[in-house]
């Protein structure tokens, strides 16, 4: 800032590009902006000026100079240097000393904000030279070596980073072992609640036979399964043959799963039924539609998936079938007391086998507190103990009062052993596999199962394993309690293999690697999908052409990730297929769905001809009609004619007369032939 004194001409102060008046007014001057000659307060000058107003009244109109800050006698009277540059009469002050620009509050923060943000872009600019540079420096900032010195106060500290790596090992090995525990006590809290249940359940079956030769309440489910026992036996129409033993321990399970007071709210579970009865899933599903069917059980509640709020509630994904039993009051009596000693049988059958589950559950409780450095607790052992005498017990004191009670009916049920075959060979996995027949060119054990099929077919039924066994292992033939009676064996005709197995299966892996969504279809079902459809010129060389044909047949891009994607591919095709687009080779439903147009063509055409031909014979015959009436009409005026000339002549009487005698059939030869010799 220049030091103008009062000794200055004013002509000076404005050549030097200070204020004059500003001078004048005071010893401190304001600069102004290049090329003007006042300060943006003194360009008009500060007299008092008269103004008319648009309704006529004139006022007085002070210039910009009049509203100037007034000029107090005491403190520091120091104009800004920015606002003073830009021609803004505002008062500033000096910050940092008194030979620092004086700045108002404003332009003060404004300069600091952008020293700040100045020395911000230059520590980012440092730090990206830092990191490019090759990160940290290859030796010590303090002392230059390239290593740590002990000496040094800041590389001398190393062994804190080694301390903290240890530290930090340390801390991840304690957290997988407090890791690996949980998962522990995880395990054994689970094998822990599975033998609780088992054992409530032995507890269960044990109160259900134990309480019905006393009369008790508990002991319901006998007679829910009796019952259940003698509908099953009415309702079968032949002899042959006896139910399968799982059916009645499906049965056996519901009916004392069910409450013991109604026989309602039977929740067993699929699953959990078929780990009781000690059979599989399918046996389950057979018993339950079994037991509808025979009017004993009723389906309340369909089994389904919970929504959020109701997996939150039970704390479980999935609500169980839910059945109610036919009351008993409202069965025969009489019916069902004959069949309580196979309901006991069925029922003790169902306690021994709980009891060897329950043992089974127990080893594995044990063998999973070994693994947890646990043990079990002696107690806990002599009540196992106890348990499975009592049930052993039970057991046997239900058999012997069936054997007492001289009950003629088939205790033991069905006497057929399971026949182990390989699932190809199931009618019913082929059937539910898209498949009619056992394909041979799958795997080498699919060869070899054919081979032994075949071998079976020419030396008759065999007894043997099916599973394959060592040359030296020798197999002891097992007689047959009762063994199988020779009209029981069906002869079932091997169904051929169809054509498409020698090209569809190319074509079907080809697929997957080209559409992700059919990596988990099983290439059986891919291949039985697939075949009906497509022909032999479909090879695995023409995948891509298939599925660009798809993509141009169908409007609607193919899905990423269908819910069913077998489901999908047999509907995408049938659409692509069925289209007005011509595929670029021959398939076998677009053939077909021609066909069918041509037959519906050709039976549209038929149809009509057929109309037509029944309209023109409706107007011939009514044209015959018409004609007939008209020959009759004439033909009876002719006769009337005719009748009276011949009565005028009297030629009726005449020929009444002279008429010769008619003979008649079996009169007769006549008598000249009668006099021939037979000889003649």
């Amino acid at each position: 800032m220049i030091a103008v004194g009062p000794h200055l001409d004013p002509a000076r102060v404005a050549a030097l590009g200070y204020c004059p008046d500003c001078y004048t007014a005071s010893d401190s001057p304001v600069l102004v902006v290049p090329g003007q000659a006042r300060c943006r307060v003194h360009m008009i000058d500060p007299q008092r000026l008269l103004e008319t107003t648009s309704a006529g009244q004139v006022r007085l109109v002070s210039g910009p100079g009049g509203h100037r800050r007034p000029v107090y006698p005491t403190g520091l009277q120091v104009p800004c240097i920015s606002c003073a540059a830009a021609g803004v009469d505002r008062q500033g002050l000096p910050r940092d000393n008194d030979e620092s620009d004086p700045l108002c509050i404003p332009c003060w923060r404004g300069r600091v904000a952008r020293r700040e943000a100045f020395e911000r872009r230059r520590l980012i600019a440092e730090l990206r030279e830092r990191l490019d540079d090759g990160g940290e420096p290859a030796s010590c900032a303090a002392c230059g070596e390239p290593d740590p010195v002990p000496a040094c106060w800041l590389c001398g500290y190393s062994w804190l980073a080694e301390a903290r790596v240890a530290q930090e090992r340390a801390d991840a090995a304690e957290a997988a072992q407090v890791a690996d525990e949980f998962a522990q006590m995880t395990k054994v809290a689970i094998a822990e609640r599975r033998v609780d249940e088992l054992a409530e359940w032995v507890d269960r079956l044990r109160a259900v036979i134990n309480g019905y030769p006393t009369g008790s309440r508990l002991a319901r489910a006998v007679e829910l399964l009796a019952d259940v026992l003698a509908r099953d036996a009415t309702a079968r129409a032949t002899r042959r043959g006896r139910p399968p033993v799982e059916t009645r321990r499906v049965w056996g399970v519901l009916a004392v799963d069910a409450n013991w007071q109604s026989g309602r709210d039977g929740m067993p579970g699929r699953a959990r039924s078929a780990e009781l009865a000690g059979c599989s899933v399918r046996v389950v599903t057979d018993a339950w539609a079994r037991a509808e069917a025979l009017h004993w059980a009723t389906r309340t509640c369909r089994g389904r998936r919970l929504t959020l709020a109701e997996r939150i509630t039970t704390g479980r994904t999935r609500d169980r079938t839910m059945f109610d039993l036919a009351p008993l009051h409202r069965s025969d009596i009489a019916g069902r007391a004959p069949y309580v000693p196979v309901a006991l049988a069925v029922l003790a059958d169902l306690a021994e086998h709980a009891a060897t589950l329950l043992a089974n559950a127990e080893a594995h409780l044990d063998a999973t507190r070994a693994q947890a450095d646990s043990w079990t607790e002696r107690p806990e052992v002599l009540r196992r103990a106890r348990m499975r005498a009592a049930v052993a017990s039970s057991v046997e004191r239900t058999r012997d009062m069936i054997r007492n009670s001289g009950s003629t009916l088939d205790i033991h049920g069905n006497f057929r052993s399971p026949h182990t075959v390989f699932s190809m060979l199931s009618v019913y996995s082929c059937l539910s596999w898209g498949f009619g027949f056992s394909p041979g060119n799958m795997s080498r054990s699919n060869r070899a199962t054919n081979r032994r099929k075949r071998r079976r077919d020419q030396d008759g039924a065999s007894r043997s394993p099916t599973n394959r066994l060592d040359d030296h292992a020798q197999v002891e033939s097992r007689p047959l309690k009762r063994p199988r009676v020779i009209s029981s064996i069906s002869n079932r005709t091997a169904y051929r293999r169809p054509p498409w197995t020698d090209w569809a299966f190319e074509l079907a892996r080809a697929l997957q690697n080209r559409w992700c969504w059919l990596t988990e279809v099983p290439i059986m079902r891919l291949a039985a999908t697939l075949g009906p459809r497509l022909g032999p010129a479909w090879t695995e060389a023409t995948a891509d052409a298939l599925t660009d044909f798809v993509q141009r047949a169908r409007p609607v891009p193919v899905l990423t990730d269908p819910h069913t994607p077998l489901g999908y591919l047999r509907r995408i095709l049938d659409e692509a297929l069925t289209s007005g687009e011509q595929p670029p080779y021959p398939a076998a439903l677009a053939d077909a769905h021609q066909r069918d147009q041509e037959a519906a063509q050709r039976s549209l055409a038929a149809t009509q001809a057929a109309v037509d031909r029944a309209r023109l014979a409706t107007i011939r015959a009514e044209w015959n009609a018409r004609e007939q009436a008209a020959q009759a009409e004439r033909a009876g005026c002719r006769s009337a004619r005719s009748a009276a000339l011949a009565a005028a002549r009297g030629d009726h009487i005449t020929a009444t007369a002279d008429w010769p005698a008619v003979s008649q059939p079996g009169a007769g030869l006549p008598g000249r032939l009668r006099s021939r010799p037979a000889g003649r």
